[in-house]
């Protein structure tokens, strides 16, 4: 698995890459961590093709990931699938 970071085109969720990767026969898939800005963090395979598309993904280490993610939620950690935790839902009471 690789991080990617990524903006999103207008600042909400489904404007990213994802759709880009997997026409040229990837798969990504964005995390929970979108900061102020609109910068995301997301996922994708070591073979993910990440060339086309207007978009600027740029390879993270997962210690830059980490840190953008914790920037959001302190408690984030890497889980033992390479994903990064995050807050937990809001409760429906």
């Amino acid at each position: 698995m690789i991080y990617l970071k990524w903006k999103l085109s207008d600042g909400v969720s489904g404007t990213g890459p994802e759709d880009v990767i997997v026409t040229g026969g990837g798969t990504a898939d964005a995390s929970w961590a979108v900061d102020a800005a609109g910068y995301r963090i997301g996922y994708a395979p070591d073979d993910a093709d990440l060339r086309g598309g207007p978009w600027q993904v740029t390879e993270q280490t997962e210690t830059q990931a980490l840190t953008f993610c914790q920037a959001l939620y302190a408690a984030a950690e890497v889980l033992p699938d390479g994903r990064i935790s995050g807050p937990p839902p809001p409760d429906d009471l």
